[in-house]
This record gives C-alpha cells, structure tokens and sequence, in this order.
C-alpha cells in the first residue's frame, strides 16, 4: 500500500452535535430557556429519535450576533 493510498484522518468532532441539555450548560441557561430560545430564534435542531440536537457552531454564531463591545463609558 503506497502512502497516497491511505484513507486521510477526518475530523468528525469539528462541529458536534449537543443534546439539548448540553447546549443549555454551553450558554449557562436552564434547559426550559434553551427549548424556548430554539424556538424562538428558529435554530435549525437535528432530530435523532426523539432527541433533538443542536450543532455546536449555531450556538457559538448566535453567541457572536449577540456580543456587544463593552461600553467602559456607561459605568
């Protein structure tokens, strides 16, 4: 087997899939919050069975829209 010919390593953990639970410990919310944002900001959910996922990258895109620069000026 020449070494061109070996399968590439790929990086299956570069945008994992969180349960709902795990994404709400991610932004430090309640789980009932967490239901509640998904739907209220539309996030696009993974179902698998009854389990609903969420992608990694989502919550750090909304965690970035949200970000504001911090206003030292208003203390």
């Amino acid at each position: 087997m020449r070494k061109s010919d070996k399968p590439k390593a790929q990086n299956f953990n570069s945008d994992p899939l969180l349960s709902m639970d795990e994404g709400a410990a991610y932004l430090s919310i309640c789980p009932s919050s967490m239901y509640e944002l998904a739907k209220k900001e539309q996030f696009p959910i993974v179902f698998i069975t009854k389990d609903r996922k969420i992608r990694q990258s989502v919550l750090d895109e909304f965690i970035t829209r949200r970000q504001e620069p911090y206003r030292w000026f208003l203390l």
